[in-house]
């Protein structure tokens, strides 16, 4: 090749990206691969420049055989690949469609994503890269029967769950399954503060005369008119009157006029307090569903998933030891795999379970706060002692009772940041001074080491601790 000009240099290794995109981990390519250039092609080598040492390093790592088969392919030679270190100087490509890299999206496509946009949508929510297990089966099935066929089978739809266990990434799942089938169908993703904050906006400015987003028609007609609502995190809006009228009325509108209703929260409907009934009784009259935490099986299935994801060459051995010592959460979950993975590459090293096990001692064990919430502390306690909730919650003072009630408190109390007043609420309207009573009373019984101690030690094992 002897007409080495910058733009041919640039057109040819725009084709050879173009080519070597289809065989490259999305991350590799968007991260590393993209931030070279063919600089020149000197005696059958191209010398390939990248923008610093981590490019290269990954690039020679994880990418260099596609790109040599697609050089090979594109020069019609056999040439060889030769990595440099030299600043890669931004450019804008106009010279046409010459690969996928460059090929446009299709109408349909840029459609969706401006859709996906209007409705509050994530489009990396997907059901294909949502990880089945049996702690998510149910939801999931759910799930996808209401993207299929929404405002039909179930309507409305409530899924609960602790924090990080995926309940945003199904809801947002659904609004985008629906939108790549059907870009003309209305979806409205929104959370319960966002709603409220909307809410208060527009009722502000409607008195005030100023300036707002929406005008309380305006917002009303936002919401009234969706073919399909989806709202995370309903529980922000206990205690919020004016929020809760609104989307009472909205509810309504929409369920008589058989459009789909998709709610997410904290807890089940049947464990709100200072929330209406008429709302609880309306979240409760579909199909409820609720997702676990997710086994070892899960947990290993999850972080395999990311590391393919992401390219990285972590082997199995450190995926099940990540899996094995952290079990709340997959936010946590994966965020332990990523202070991993950026330790081995800030220190240019393969990553082995030693160095997991510093990564994690470092950031989870010194930062990690207990995740589990009331409600879940209240169900592992009923659990263990073989009582109903609706006695833990009741006036009863027996002794088979008020035990676990005290032990309840108290964990609630140690593994939370909840109020004593709102840990009352939650117990049957009880005073915050009795659920401080109980807790201290537990606290002394763990400290005598006794029947109590074990009690303790035993649930906060079923919570993972």
């Amino acid at each position: 090749m002897t007409n080495q000009t910058a733009q041919n240099l640039e057109e040819l290794w725009a084709s050879i990206l173009g080519e070597a995109q289809l065989n490259i981990a999305p991350a590799i390519f968007n991260s590393f691969v993209s931030r070279t250039s063919l600089d020149s092609i000197v005696d059958n080598r191209a010398i390939v420049a990248c923008s610093d040492s981590m490019v290269k390093s990954n690039v020679e790592k994880k990418a260099k055989q596609e790109l040599l088969a697609a050089l090979n392919k594109r020069s019609q030679k056999k040439l060889d690949l030769e990595l440099i270190i030299k600043k890669v100087k931004a450019k804008t490509l106009d010279t046409g469609p010459v690969g996928p890299l460059f090929t446009p999206p299709r109408d349909e496509e840029i459609v969706v994503k401006e859709k996906q946009l209007q409705a509050g949508l994530t489009p990396k929510y997907t059901f294909e890269n949502y990880i089945l297990g049996g702690h998510n089966n149910l939801a999931h099935a759910i799930a996808v029967a209401v993207a299929t066929r929404p405002g039909e089978q179930y309507n409305p739809v409530f899924f609960h769950s602790g924090v990080g266990l995926g309940k945003t990434h199904l809801l947002q799942a659904i609004g985008n399954n629906i939108l790549r089938n059907h870009p003309a169908t209305k979806i409205i993703y929104t959370t319960g503060e966002t709603f409220t904050n909307e809410l208060i906006d527009a009722i502000q400015s409607g008195k005030a005369g100023k300036k707002s987003k929406y005008t309380t028609n305006e917002f009303r007609n936002r919401y009234r008119h969706a073919d399909v609502f989806l709202i995370d995190d309903v529980q922000f809006i206990i205690g919020k009157d004016a929020t809760q009228e609104e989307l009472f009325h909205t509810f309504n509108s929409l369920y008589m006029s058989g459009k789909q209703i998709v709610i997410t929260s904290d807890r089940p409907p049947s464990e709100f307090k200072n929330l209406a009934s008429r709302i609880t009784s309306r979240f409760a009259m579909g199909i409820i569903a609720d997702i676990q935490k997710p086994g070892f099986e899960e947990r290993v299935a999850i972080l395999r998933a990311r590391r393919d994801f992401l390219g990285e060459d972590i082997s199995d051995e450190i995926i099940s030891y990540i899996a094995q010592n952290i079990s709340s959460n997959i936010r946590e979950l994966e965020g332990a795999y990523m202070q991993v993975s950026v330790k081995a590459h800030s220190n240019n090293m393969q990553p082995t379970v030693t160095m997991a096990a510093e990564a994690l001692g470092q950031s989870y064990r010194e930062t990690k706060k207990p995740t589990v919430n009331i409600n879940e502390v209240l169900k592992a306690v009923c659990n263990y002692y073989s009582v109903n909730i609706p006695d833990i919650k009741g006036p009863r003072r027996h002794k088979e009772i008020v035990i676990p009630r005290q032990v309840a408190m108290y964990l609630m109390k140690e593994f939370t940041e909840t109020p004593y007043i709102a840990i009352g609420d939650l117990l049957g309207g009880r005073d915050h001074t009795t659920i401080m009573h109980g807790a201290e009373k537990i606290h002394q019984k763990v400290t005598e080491k006794g029947k109590i101690y074990t009690d303790v030690a035993n649930i906060k094992q079923t919570l993972g601790y």
